[in-house]
């Protein structure tokens, strides 16, 4: 493979896909772009240069950061490239001319081997699929593109409210779900969460429907993406939407009142019983 392009949107998930590049090819050539946030318009606006540079030097492999920004210019840039994009790519490999990786399908609750023997490909990269290369992005070529502004104008941006948590660097995870059924129920989960040193995480709909939670609480294929050393999830059932959130999670301990819960299913522990009682036992048990 002649060479890799890395488009990121900071540095830190750059060093990931410097990792998931040298995983293909360890003598590759690197090109790491970090294209600012336009001013008045989109980041994903950076599309047309990206294919123009692209069909001018000809690059084998083109990997972009899975943000929403991201799944967006990957997939206009591939649409454009008559490429082929592969999604939330893990397992990437060179044999031959032939690429090949893994992706997730059914809402992660299966993984499906892809590959292709076409001259350029493109992959997105989530954040966590592959520890950072410790030299960062130092050892690739800097590289630039224009901005050429779409049919879209940014007419002002405000800042969302300072995250309260930072899942992708916690450890220890407390999730709730559906079998809360208020939420001054929750400070049942965070005496948990504070008794194992843990953060407070949720299923989609008690952030999205209940707001209970800020949105960047929730764990799923649409939301937070973790790999905690302990994930525990209480009164959740556990769908395919959520438990692709936490599929790397080291453990994973199941507290619901169902046995035959999907959570159980996918869990290293299951505790079966009201959260109401186990949470208690749980807590006094962790501080004795």
């Amino acid at each position: 493979m002649s060479a890799i392009w890395i488009v990121a949107e900071n540095p830190d998930w750059a060093a990931v896909m410097v990792s998931a590049a040298k995983s293909v090819s360890a003598d590759a050539l690197l090109t790491v772009f970090i294209p600012p946030l336009p001013a008045d318009g989109l980041w994903e606006d950076y599309a047309p240069s990206l294919v123009a540079k692209a069909k001018a030097e000809k690059p084998s492999l083109i990997l972009v950061g899975t943000s929403k920004r991201g799944r967006d210019l990957a997939a206009r840039s591939a649409a454009l490239l008559d490429a082929p994009c592969f999604s939330d790519a893990k397992n990437l490999a060179l044999s031959g001319n032939t690429f090949s990786c893994d992706t997730n399908v059914y809402g992660g609750s299966a993984v499906r081997s892809d590959s292709t023997t076409e001259p350029l490909v493109l992959a997105t990269i989530g954040p966590k699929a592959f520890e950072p290369d410790p030299a960062g992005i130092s050892g690739a070529t800097a590289g630039t593109l224009d901005y050429t502004p779409g049919k879209v104008k940014v007419t002002g941006r405000k800042p969302r409210p300072p995250q309260t948590v930072n899942l992708g660097e916690a450890t220890k995870v407390v999730s709730v779900g559906r079998g809360f059924s208020e939420e001054k129920d929750l400070a049942a989960a965070r005496e948990l969460a504070a008794a194992l040193g843990a953060e407070v995480s949720c299923s989609r709909p008690i952030a999205e429907f209940f707001k209970w939670l800020p949105e960047e609480c929730y764990v799923g294929i649409s939301g937070q993406i973790i790999k905690p050393q302990l994930y525990v999830a209480v009164g959740i059932s556990g769908q395919a939407q959520h438990t692709f959130g936490v599929r790397d999670a080291k453990v994973i301990v199941s507290i619901n009142k169902d046995a035959e819960c999907l959570m159980h299913q996918n869990a290293d522990y299951c505790i079966t019983g009201e959260w109401q009682a186990v949470i208690p036992a749980l807590v006094k048990a962790v501080k004795a």
